[in-house]
């Protein structure tokens, strides 16, 4: 028998006793899958925001309107409103209206002298 045998024996019964371990405990396959393939996401749900009580669109009358941050002459002006532009009633505090710009979604107060209930800039088609 030439001296090598017995290694190629010893070698054999080694590779075979690696691949018993190796099949009988898969959670390195399970681990490998985890890794390249990672489970889905779960769903988002995108939901819209909290809807407020809803008032009167108005439209500002006059031009250079002032929109403020209180109700009064002596609160800081935010913004000036032109003709034709569109804001949402909130609240009404005396002849001040509470209102959300429609454009730019800012809250603020405006004189209820300079706002009508119909668009000023609109003009109705006459036969």
């Amino acid at each position: 028998m030439p001296k090598f045998v017995p290694y190629v024996i010893i070698t054999g019964v080694f590779v075979l006793a690696l691949a018993y371990l190796q099949f009988r405990d898969r959670s390195y396959l399970e681990d490998i899958a985890r890794a390249n393939f990672p489970p889905p996401a779960a769903p988002r749900v995108i939901l819209p925001p909290p809807q407020e009580a809803q008032g009167p669109l108005l439209y500002v009358s006059g031009n250079r309107v002032a929109f403020r941050t209180g109700p009064g002459l002596s609160q800081k002006v935010i913004d000036r409103f032109d003709k034709g532009r569109t804001v949402r009633q909130t609240e009404l505090q005396g002849i001040w209206v509470h209102a959300r710009d429609v454009d730019t979604g800012r809250m603020g107060w405006i004189s209820d002298k300079y706002l009508t209930q119909t668009n000023p800039l609109q003009t109705t088609a006459s036969n």
